[in-house]
């Protein structure tokens, strides 16, 4: 549900970003690193999320396994 509010944050940054690089004309490309940069941010953030998340998951297979292990002995 978290990932869903900042989804809609980093989407009003960018089109601010955006929309200010087109009306100043001068310098379009800092609204573009901007916008950019917080779409970068923000896909890092989930893909960082889901390796946490397997590293956890598999950790907890190995544990589960040497306990198994140990129960048989």
């Amino acid at each position: 549900m978290k990932w869903i509010f900042w989804f809609f944050v980093v989407n009003i940054i960018s089109v601010i970003a955006l929309m200010k690089g087109v009306i100043s004309g001068e310098n379009s490309f800092i609204g573009i690193i901007v916008a950019f940069t917080a779409w970068g941010l923000f896909i890092r953030a989930i893909v960082t999320n889901q390796e946490k998340k397997k590293k956890v998951k598999n950790r907890e297979k190995m544990l589960a396994e040497y306990l198994r292990q140990q129960l048989r002995k």
